[in-house]
């Protein structure tokens, strides 16, 4: 359930498609099919052999022929709507029935006289309990799968308070359509036992003005009254908390406490008595349905009509047996469950659509009279900072980094020249300054020196001047050496921006990706997050745990029935039914999450627990198989 939708609403295949995955995977319309194919079989050598008589019979005029001609049209016209010489099973399961019963009515008056009558006869009511059967169990099949859906989006809206919330807010109006007429339905029968006939005479001498203003203020009493029992039907007795604290001790603080928070927790009170209602009832029809439909696992397909008597509650002593069969087949297959059903269009998203209907008009005129505006902000915050963020965090590092590797670009924080440029001054000062101070040395010693970091030659000399400074500084020989320490800072400097510069070099391809992988993690998350697998939704709910639900319930109604087999039967077990369900359930469901080139196997492996020849303790290791070949597709 989400803010825009409103709603949950549940995952709704065609109902023709549905039908159709319902006759070709349920092991009852196989029965039935392989009773039609025998059937068929049988039918088409008989007409065969018939046709040999009949070709006798014309060439020996002097036999006479006896034929039923309306039994025989008839028969003709079945044959036909069955469409026997090409049989398919989901042609059969979409027979129109009211020309079914046509032909039932057109039977009724047709005599049986001969062998070849009867056997026509037979076949007819044969293919007719075959067709009135394989409807009403893919009916019973497809009413159980939707009031599952139902009972999905049930559970999912109870399970949330957030979904309960919206759910009050999209049936408020009904519910405050009904509160009102419950309202006056209440005041008035308040008032019926209340507004005596000697109040009303007495009312007779009195004024109108009096006579109004009077039954205004009994009619306000009955209905203050009537809201009153409401009040009490949902705050006391569906939350016991507040009776119990009109009896206890407890504070006013905490009296008044509860009571707010009864009346906010209001919306979710009745919500949790609807819903809980409606899920009662929707188990009791999952039973009724799946009871049902064991029955028609459990028949013989052969004699179909004792199944559908019991089914659809038919006497044996009514009138037209089979035509009350058939209403009550096309009855159950227009049958709907309104009462459990999710909420309609218009009251999912009759907020939404009051919002626009509401503001839309004036909003689309604001809207076009500041179109500029409205496209520069979009231009401003929307598409130069994915530009920005392309061209400056994406484009630009990228270009650096090929730069690095091409050599055409390097990180420095010095020029290449000038600490070469700064110690040969350096030099130059030093040996100027012993050869005017008449101090040994050659440029050779100095350079030595320099390189080592060694100005022994000059410091002596700047020691002893210190001692004397305005003597040296007239002279301007102390002022000479603290320049050239000056100097000797500033190559100092100049070699240690040297090392850093070379560490950065060494570097550089480091710091180059560095730079860039900000910006491939951003869009490495944005393609992930758009190419990976996200959960499909069905009903509200995870389709993989669905799938994983049903394939649990399989094994556990499996083990069920191998508890049970030796049990007598006598006891009522629809977990034969419930096993059909949940296959069928689970063939649809998992559609969206087999693979196509699996999807056949996968088809035939769930139709095998459906096989009638195999024993419990077989389909158990089917299971299983199923389980280990199938099961990763669902985690």
């Amino acid at each position: 359930m989400s803010i825009i939708g409103f709603g949950l609403i549940p995952d709704a295949h065609h109902p023709r498609k549905v039908i159709n995955v319902i006759s070709n995977n349920n092991r009852i319309a196989l029965a039935i099919k392989a009773e039609f194919e025998r059937l068929n079989s049988f039918t088409k050598s008989y007409l065969a052999t018939q046709y040999e008589q009949e070709q006798h019979l014309i060439q020996d005029k002097s036999l006479k022929q006896s034929q039923n001609e309306q039994l025989q049209n008839t028969f003709k016209d079945l044959y036909m709507l069955i469409d026997c010489e090409n049989f398919k099973l989901d042609s059969v399961a979409s027979v129109n029935l009211k020309k079914l019963s046509t032909i039932i009515d057109r039977l009724q008056g047709v005599e049986v006289k001969t062998p070849v009558d009867e056997t026509i006869h037979g076949l007819i009511k044969k293919y007719i309990f075959l067709i009135l059967g394989l409807n009403l169990s893919n009916s019973l099949i497809y009413k159980t799968l939707e009031l599952k859906s139902q009972q999905v989006y049930w559970e999912t809206v109870y399970s949330s308070v957030f979904n309960k919330l919206i759910y009050f807010v999209q049936t408020l109006p009904i519910k405050l359509y009904y509160f009102g007429i419950d309202m006056v339905e209440k005041t008035n029968r308040i008032l019926a036992q209340n507004f005596h006939q000697s109040q009303t005479i007495d009312l007779e001498h009195r004024h109108w003005t009096y006579q109004y203003w009077s039954k205004f203020q009994i009619y306000s009493a009955a209905l203050g009254r009537s809201v009153l029992q409401a009040v009490d039907l949902l705050f006391v007795q569906e939350n016991p908390v507040v009776t119990l604290l009109q009896k206890s001790n407890v504070s006013t603080f905490s009296s008044i406490k509860w009571y707010l928070s009864s009346i906010a927790k209001s919306p979710v009170t009745i919500i949790n008595k609807e819903i809980k209602l409606k899920l009662k009832t929707i188990k009791k029809e999952i039973h009724s349905n799946t009871q049902n439909i064991d029955l028609f696992v459990k028949s013989d397909v052969d004699n179909l009509l004792p199944t559908l008597k019991q089914i659809l509650i038919v006497e044996d002593e009514t009138d037209n047996v089979i035509n009350r069969i058939i209403s009550g087949v096309v009855a159950f297959g227009n049958k709907e469950y309104a009462s459990t059903s999710f909420p309609s269009l218009l009251t999912r998203y009759w907020l939404l659509i009051s919002l626009v209907v509401l503001y839309a008009p004036s909003q689309s005129r604001n809207i076009y009279h500041n179109r500029y505006e409205i496209i520069q902000w979009i231009q401003y915050n929307g598409v130069e900072p994915v530009k920005g963020f392309f061209v400056n965090w994406v484009i630009k590092p990228i270009n650096e980094m090929l730069n690095i590797l091409r050599s055409d670009d390097e990180i420095t924080l010095t020029s290449r020249d000038s600490l070469k440029s700064d110690v040969n001054s350096l030099e130059k000062m030093v040996y100027e300054f012993a050869q005017d101070n008449h101090i040994e040395t050659t440029p050779q010693l100095v350079e030595q020196d320099i390189k080592n970091g060694d100005l022994k030659l000059v410091m002596s000399r700047y020691e002893n001047e210190i001692r004397q400074p305005i003597k040296y500084l007239i002279s301007g020989s102390l002022l000479r050496l603290i320049l050239i320490q000056v100097q000797k800072g500033k190559v100092d400097g100049a070699v240690a921006l040297s090392g850093i510069d070379k560490l950065l070099k060494s570097q550089q391809l480091v710091f180059g990706i560095v730079s860039m992988s900000p910006s491939l993690i951003i869009l490495y998350q944005i393609y992930k997050h758009f190419t990976s697998a996200k959960p499909l939704l069905v009903n509200g709910k995870q389709l993989s745990i669905v799938c994983l639900k049903c394939l649990n319930n399989i094994e556990s109604l499996l083990i069920s029935l191998s508890r049970k087999k030796d049990e007598t039967s006598n006891n009522v077990n629809t977990d034969e039914g419930e096993l059909l369900i949940e296959i069928i359930d689970l063939i649809l469901c998992s559609e969206p999450l087999i693979p196509k080139e699996l999807h056949e196997d996968w088809i035939k492996d769930l139709n095998e627990l459906n096989n009638s020849e195999f024993d419990v303790e077989t389909k158990l290791k089917l299971a299983q198989r199923i389980w280990n070949m199938y099961g990763s597709y669902f985690k």
